[in-house]
């Protein structure tokens, strides 16, 4: 049986979120990469995703290369900064 998770405000992307934030990284693709790897390692394949907005600044290309990333086989986002 699938897990359902709820999930926001990831800001994939987003240079400045790091600062605004104090996020501890160095760079905006470090962040990335360490926010999709904490994520993987929780969700399942056959889990419920749902984004419920800030998911990522940038292109819809972008946005989707980054789901694409996500170890699920379906993900919905409900919002996308851009």
């Amino acid at each position: 049986m699938p897990d359902i998770w709820f999930t926001a405000d990831f800001h994939l992307g987003h240079k400045n979120i790091i600062r605004y934030c104090n996020r501890p990284f160095e760079t905006v693709e470090e962040m990335n990469q360490a926010i999709l790897e904490r994520l993987n390692a929780r969700v399942k394949a056959n889990d419920i995703l749902y984004f419920l907005g800030d998911f990522c600044i940038g292109p819809k290309a972008r946005a989707s290369e980054l789901r694409q990333q996500i170890r699920l086989q379906e993900n919905l986002c409900g919002s996308r900064k851009s």
